[in-house]
């Protein structure tokens, strides 16, 4: 019913006269010419709001790019109130999530319908997907958004650039790059469920150097981990303490130095779901305390008048879990993960319509518990890139990578891309080909009960897709079609009583985003996802990905042109998930968040949010406990 609710408030939506648009006299033209050739350096100059990041770890104009991928600004993210990363993330084309109960709970992201250990993460280029973890897949939970610029969700197989884990998608973080006179900000709430948030954050640059650093605190009481409807009602609390920064030197016109880091120490309360029993219970001991330290240096230097940039960075990305209360002997409670990255890239112009990069680096990933000695995993790996320009409308990327792991073996992998913008019309067409790989995690390969003898996972995904503009180019309309085939996929063989490569899957769908500028105070954002995931092997579908999935979100500035109000209303069908080794249907749900802001003067601004205004009863994961309605309010100062 609430589905059918959902459809009909958008086509109702989408009967909204029309107020404003563009002269209707003007002829669409195709984009202006793009030199692909010397985009621009980033984090030496700041990022344009037309260019791109992460689909060839260097900045480019999207104009030029036939990937999907969809940015989230530092702007988007204060307007609606977001704290964690899984708040920026969770409503977004393409992705669907689960989570362990309240927040900070462990959280997993599907991504195209791929697993959760199949989508990349990165901080500014850091690779933050835990090596300790049972499958390096990384927790959504406790990342908070304080100090980022902007997120970048790159869908699609994107293990050229990126090697392993990146079969699904990267996600990128990029962390806030200081410019003009230097600037504080402070904001603060608090609400429903004993919840409180501080953060304050200072920043600004020229062109020799830039800064800014942030320090931010969250507690929440949040609710029972394990399911209320079960008796469970002990409330499972959460709180995470995050400091980060990025500080760079243009030493000379041509050399920039840049450093980054961020630290996060996280703790939530869990609870018990032991062997055997029908849904999990309350443990009023247990927690999980995490820290994680990342951190990356990198050098620059551009030569040949700007035609040739080089490339040279360190990342340490360092892990430390603790489970203070675990349920069994047999399951070890410390964990400790760490990964060093050096990694070089040179970017060479041709002609302005010709960039080719080439790239290099060697890895190394370590792991232990307080039952396992420390293991490790190094791996080298070399890249070529190259983007052109075809014609004045049609520009195209194509990829090759190898990689050499010392426990895993040999993974090679390729991407094509082309963008290719139809004359006199206001549309493009995009379509994209590539392969990627995720190694075994240490856990899988070199714990006890693990194989050695695993190889690398392996998928080959494809996408095509149609961008238009309508309603005098102000509604943005995107289609994509898009598969994804996975081999290799490491999964349990109970023949053999070991882990195997002997998994495969499909995951294909449809993607539909919307944009549109209703008039000069309202915009309205859609997007909608059908995915269909299936096991190859058994034809039955996988685990926990719906296969509907959409989001829409509407945004109205009042007649004063200064209070913002805005709604976002976000579905989830019904899936499949497998507790204690029985295939349940979960119901969908239907959430109605809704966030206001209003300016006091030039400095303070009084902000307003309200998740889950229905009530709605829902479960993401069969037996975890969900908020029901909660509200906050807090003030946020800007000089």
């Amino acid at each position: 019913m609430k589905s059918h609710f959902l459809l009909a408030l958008i086509l109702v939506t989408m009967q909204t006269p029309f107020v404003v648009g563009q002269n209707p006299e003007s002829t669409p033209e195709i984009p202006p010419t793009v030199v692909i050739g010397r985009p621009d350096s980033f984090p030496r100059k700041p990022l344009a709001p037309t260019t791109l990041l992460t689909p060839g770890a260097q900045a480019v104009s999207r104009d030029t790019t036939g990937a999907s991928v969809e940015v989230i600004t530092a702007e988007q993210l204060q307007k609606q109130g977001a704290t964690t990363l899984l708040d920026a993330v969770r409503n977004r084309t393409g992705i669907s999530t689960s989570q362990n109960g309240g927040t900070g709970s462990l959280t997993s992201l599907f991504l195209r319908g791929s697993n959760s250990a199949h989508t990349k993460v990165l901080i500014d280029g850091i690779p933050m997907n835990d090596p300790s973890g049972a499958s390096r897949a990384f927790d959504f939970a406790n990342l908070t958004i304080d100090n980022i610029e902007r997120i970048e969700i790159l869908r699609g197989p994107q293990s050229v650039i990126y090697g392993s884990d990146a079969i699904g998608g990267v996600i990128n973080i990029i962390t806030k790059r200081g410019q003009d006179e230097g600037q504080i900000s402070f904001s603060a709430y608090g609400g429903s469920l004993g919840t409180h948030y501080e953060g304050v954050q200072y920043s600004g640059g020229n062109d020799q150097s830039y800064y800014s650093i942030a320090g931010s605190y969250f507690e929440t009481s949040s609710v029972s981990q394990a399911a209320a409807r079960f008796g469970n009602t002990e409330a499972d609390g959460f709180d995470v303490g995050t400091v980060s920064g990025r500080f760079g030197w243009n030493l000379d016109d041509d050399i920039n130095l840049d450093y980054v880091f961020r630290v996060t120490n996280a703790e939530v309360e869990v609870d018990n779901w032991d062997f055997g029993a029908p849904n999990p219970v309350d443990n009023l001991n247990r927690a999980n305390i995490s820290k994680n330290f990342a951190n990356r240096i990198q050098l620059s230097k551009l030569a040949l008048d700007g035609r040739l940039e080089h490339k040279a960075a360190f990342s340490l990305t360092s892990y430390e879990r603790l489970d203070t209360n675990v349920p069994s002997v047999f399951w070890a409670s410390e964990y400790h993960g760490e990964t060093r990255l050096f990694d070089y890239q040179a970017h060479y112009a041709l002609n302005d319509n010709h960039l080719l990069t080439a790239g290099a680096s060697y890895q190394v990933e370590e792991a232990s518990t307080d039952l396992q000695a420390q293991v490790n995993q190094l791996s080298t790996g070399v890249f070529l890139e190259d983007r052109v320009t075809l014609r004045e409308n049609w520009h195209a990327t194509a990829g090759v990578r190898w990689d050499e792991f010392s426990r895993a073996g040999q993974a090679n992998t390729y991407r094509f891309s082309t963008i290719y913008h139809l004359a006199n019309k206001p549309a493009h067409i995009h379509a994209a080909l590539g392969t990627g790989f995720r190694a075994p995690a240490l856990a899988e390969n070199l714990f006890a009960f693990g194989n050695p003898n695993l190889a690398p996972e392996t998928s080959k995904g494809w996408e095509l897709g149609v961008t238009t503009k309508l309603k005098e180019d102000t509604l943005l309309l995107d289609l994509t079609y898009f598969r994804n085939d996975f081999r290799n996929l490491i999964v349990w063989n109970p023949s053999l009583f070991v882990l195997d490569n002997v998994g495969q899957a499909q995951a294909a769908g449809v993607e539909v985003t919307l944009a549109w500028q209703l008039n000069e105070r309202t915009t309205l954002n859609a997007n909608y996802t059908y995915t269909r995931s299936r096991d190859r092997t058994t034809g039955e579908e996988l685990l926990r990905r719906p296969q509907h999935r959409s989001t829409l979100n509407l945004e109205h500035t009042l007649e004063n042109d200064k209070t913002n109000v805005g709604f976002t209303l976000a579905y989830t069908g019904s899936r499949l998930d497998n507790p204690s080794g029985t295939t349940t249907a979960l119901n969908h749900f239907l959430l109605l968040n809704l966030y206001v802001s209003h300016p006091l003067n030039d400095r303070w601004t009084a902000f307003f949010r309200a998740n889950n205004v229905t009530d709605e009863d829902y479960e993401e994961l069969y037996g975890y406990g969900t908020p029901g309605a909660t509200f906050y309010g807090g003030l946020s100062l800007r000089r």
